[in-house]
């Protein structure tokens, strides 16, 4: 095998794939700055379903794969030969889709003979925050510094964690869930109450519509120091609550009491985060708050974050795509800690059940 080609310059232009669950996302980064972030949505293929069926997505991220490719080369304005590593997401996420995209980074790296560098999606979220527009020059990672330590804020359909930054690529998971996500939780209330497929989105639409303290959902885990969370226990409440107000299915609620419900059950959940976010504010001392993840888009969740953190900054992603699974925060994380020079490319393996944990010596 040949050896791949060197990176000489200081911000080398990333090639990244994404398709850890159902969107096929490819996006070209330098350093920090998202160039392209194509996103391929699979939505409408798995609402039959009531939620993502792995045979399905593996189908369609290989239809979609090499057509986002070359979309995100055409709006970087960009042709392969100007890319100076491909970066992939190696885990968590479902088999069969984080297949697809690994077969693709690892052609293109042999074809190219390009670094190959495997990301966490975690880490991808994590850092999203911090994706720009525009340029700022190589020396934008020095520019971090004085933002540091951070509290970093993932909450998805998959993840809710609480990790504090104290260098990019030194993390420590001060919490975290120890069942459902947060957006699981909304997504499986919205079930409760067929609202279909993803209901996240439509709970937060209801939700403006709705009166947050008309049922009182409870809060978890108050009696424990640490900073871990529960939703279960919300999803339970929302069940017996429902066959309370419908007599167990024999009455039907009013739009009026579906709109309240979705506020209560949004209110319940986005107050254990901010909760526990109170709780390890007053032992840990940070300059700054990051939010990412799918459920990081929510007008609400951030409105209710700053007004626990304050008077610290919340920096969220600066678009609602960063928000969502996709390629872009996959490219700065590979981009951002400039891989060594002349780093060979090796065979990756999935990992659907990767966790996020210190990379610092990657």
């Amino acid at each position: 095998m040949k050896k791949p080609k060197l990176i000489t310059n200081k911000l080398p232009t990333v090639l990244a794939i994404d398709t850890s669950c159902d969107d096929t996302s490819v996006a070209i980064t330098q350093g920090w700055v998202v160039l392209a972030n194509v996103i391929a949505s699979q939505t409408e293929l798995h609402q039959k379903y009531g939620g993502v069926f792995p045979t399905v997505a593996k189908l369609a991220h290989r239809e979609n794969i090499q057509p986002t490719i070359d979309l995100a080369l055409k709006r970087a304005r960009l042709s392969s030969k100007d890319i100076n590593l491909i970066a992939v997401t190696q885990g968590p996420g479902l088999a069969p889709a984080l297949e697809v995209g690994i077969l693709a980074a690892q052609q293109l790296a042999d074809q190219y003979r390009l670094p190959l560098i495997p990301v966490n999606h975690l880490e991808g979220h994590l850092l999203s925050p911090l994706a720009v527009r525009k340029s700022r020059g190589p020396n934008f990672n020095q520019q971090f510094a004085h933002h540091l330590p951070a509290l970093s804020i993932i909450v998805s359909g998959g993840h809710t964690q609480f990790v504090l930054v104290e260098k990019i690529g030194s993390y420590q998971v001060l919490g975290q869930t120890l069942d459902d996500a947060a957006g699981e939780c909304l997504d499986k209330i919205g079930r409760m109450l067929n609202l279909g497929y993803p209901a996240g989105p439509i709970i937060e639409e209801f939700a403006k519509k709705g009166n947050a303290k008309a049922y009182q959902f409870p809060l978890p885990l108050t009696t424990t120091k640490d900073f871990n969370l529960s939703f279960s226990g919300l999803k339970t409440f929302a069940k017996n609550k429902l066959a309370e107000l419908t007599d167990n299915g024999q009455k039907v609620l009013s739009q009026q009491q579906v709109y309240d419900f979705a506020a209560s059950a949004q209110y319940g959940v986005f107050r254990h985060v901010t909760y526990k976010l109170t709780k390890i504010l007053e032992t840990h001392q940070v300059k700054e708050i990051w939010l990412g993840g799918g459920v990081a888009a929510n007008i609400e969740l951030r409105k209710m974050i700053r007004k626990t953190i304050k008077p610290l900054k919340l920096k969220v992603p600066y678009s609602k795509k960063l928000c969502m699974d996709n390629a872009a925060m996959i490219g700065i994380v590979a981009g951002s800690q400039l891989p060594m020079i002349g780093q060979q490319h090796t065979t990756i393996d999935r990992q659907p059940r990767l966790v996020l944990t210190n990379t610092a010596n990657k």
